[in-house]
């Protein structure tokens, strides 16, 4: 046969093919055999075995149903991976995940979304973009699934925290220190010294993992002990009263300034003010002005936490809120201190931990026992009731509104202090319609209530507080959504994206992520389809 005219001869001798395409056994009558396969790994399978793979990659099939297969430590440094991990997009490393040439078998959306407990259409949407995927428990639940090695992550996570970035502080290190003043403003000046040195755009890519658990809420129980005494302190100058005015000036002009467009700029001027400050609090001996500028830079720590949870800071924002607390402290300002523990309380309802978040509270709560005034007790139970809101512990919820409104009842302006005169009745309204669309997700039959309570609050709200009022809207298009009217939802979504666009706020980016995940599944209506493209494009702006 080797000698044929016209004939090309494959494998041994199974199969031979005429030079115009006919099969030369079927053609001259001989019993033709099956070609020699090769698997998709490279080996050939035997000539007994019918199934496409050969007998080791059938056996890692099988068990790949199950979950996914191991991989070595190099599977991650692939450069499909590579886009993914610098956009921080979970949706894009699933399927990245998915089409890694590495593994022996194909990896389908079924097989992946069996893994993942989810089902295969909202894969797709998830690696198509569709769907941003920002709830924590579920980055923690596919980043585990997958095996994706921790000091890879870039957002919170449980366990040990990543080792600290080059020149970057970290929660821990500032909630580890100790609790004496001296201590207190030496954490405020190192601490705002590094992040003066490193670009938003360094710190964005070095993110570390924010505290949880015991290891934030135990460190920060030292705030209920007495201020570690001091026989000697420094023997500098005191800080005279026409400093303190002066910085009071400042810090009320820069807590405007943040709430405004644009606030990279601000945030910048917040953290050299406070690094000025804590320099000057380590000349300083003790005395009632240097308490009063303590409590001082508590709030210029503040003002540059909340700036930082916006951009998307998490960690930078958790230790300027320790920071806060701790110079607070400083500054015999307890019930200010609370007000910092009822901050980072939000910022642990915003990052899916509810208990966290009820347990920070519960601490606020049992420190300012005999000292919040009625307003601050009402703040304090608007978060505890966020708290039960998530968790959907209705009854909690309903108790903890009351005791809400019972207290802001009571409140007398006059004898409030300044820190606190942003909630008015317009927060808590909206505070409360909000909660109860949390609570929604729990019990739909709270929507109807939901939509009340922010209809009012937007009714209430000074038309100068634009974000507010964006907050407002986007939680009451949410709240349409649960009750099955997606279109009148998208309709007052485009009416504030004009105004989201100028705020530029992370927050106000993140709540409209949040409007187009939970309405995705109306997407077959025009209406939703234009609404997510605009949200789309917005988020890639």
């Amino acid at each position: 046969m080797h000698g044929m005219h016209g004939l090309s001869v494959t494998g041994d001798y199974n199969k031979v093919t005429l030079s115009d395409g006919g099969d030369a056994m079927g053609s001259i009558g001989l019993t033709r055999s099956k070609a020699r396969r090769a698997c998709p790994c490279g080996a050939l399978i035997a000539a007994d075995n019918p199934d496409r793979l050969c007998h080791r990659c059938r056996r890692s099939a099988r068990s790949e149903v199950f979950g996914p297969p191991e991989v070595p430590e190099s599977f991650w440094d692939h450069p499909v991976f590579a886009s993914a991990f610098a956009d921080r997009d979970m949706g894009a490393l699933l399927a990245a995940y998915r089409h890694h040439p590495q593994h022996v078998n194909r990896i389908t959306q079924d097989r992946m979304a069996t893994w993942l407990g989810i089902s295969q259409a909202q894969l797709s949407r998830y690696e198509n973009g569709e769907n941003p995927i920002d709830r924590m428990d579920r980055l923690r639940h596919f980043a585990a699934v997958l095996g994706i090695p921790p000091e890879r992550l870039w957002f919170d996570r449980r366990g040990p925290a990543q080792p600290p970035q080059t020149g970057a502080g970290s929660a821990q290190d500032v909630l580890g220190a100790p609790w004496d003043a001296p201590s207190i403003a030496r954490s405020a000046e190192e601490t705002t010294r590094t992040d003066l040195a490193i670009s938003r755009r360094a710190a964005l890519g070095g993110v570390a993992a924010v505290a949880v658990g015991p290891a934030l809420v135990e460190p920060l129980q030292h705030w209920l002990s007495p201020l570690q005494p001091l026989a000697r302190w420094s023997g500098g100058t005191a800080i005279s009263e026409d400093e303190l005015t002066a910085l009071r000036q400042v810090t009320d002009g820069l807590r405007d300034w943040g709430s405004r467009p644009g606030a990279g700029l601000a945030r910048k001027a917040v953290l050299g003010q406070l690094n000025e400050l804590a320099e000057r609090l380590h000349r300083a001996p003790p005395g009632p002005t240097t308490e009063r500028a303590f409590f001082a830079g508590a709030e210029l720590s503040k003002v540059a936490a909340t700036m930082s949870w916006d951009a998307g800071l998490h960690d930078t924002a958790q230790r300027y809120y320790v920071l806060a607390v701790r110079m607070a402290k400083a500054g015999r300002n307890d019930p200010f201190a609370a007000a910092c523990l009822a901050g980072m309380a939000r910022q642990m309802f915003d990052l899916g931990r509810p208990e966290d978040g009820l347990e920070l509270v519960q601490l606020a709560q049992y420190g300012t026992r005999r000292t919040a005034t009625p307003t601050l007790r009402a703040v304090l139970y608007t978060r505890e009731a966020w708290a039960y809101a998530q968790m959907g512990r209705s009854q909690e919820f309903q108790r903890a509104v009351g005791m809400a409104r019972e207290c802001f009842a009571a409140r007398d302006t006059v004898g409030e202090p300044h820190w606190l005169a942003t909630f008015d009745e317009a927060e808590l309204e909206g505070v409360l319609g909000a909660r109860l669309r949390d609570l929604a997700r729990h019990d739909p039959r709270q929507a109807r209530y939901a939509e009340q309570h922010i209809q009012r609050a937007l009714t209430l709200r000074h038309p100068s507080k634009l974000r507010n009022r964006v907050f407002d809207v986007i939680g009451l298009a949410r709240t349409r959504v649960v009750t099955g009217e997606p279109e009148a939802a998208c309709e007052l979504i485009r009416g504030v994206l004009p105004t989201a666009v100028k705020l530029g706020s992370g927050r106000v980016l993140r709540r409209l992520q949040d409007f187009a995940r939970e309405s995705a599944g109306y997407r077959q209506l025009p209406a939703v389809r234009e609404t997510l493209d605009a949200i789309r494009t917005l988020r890639s702006a």
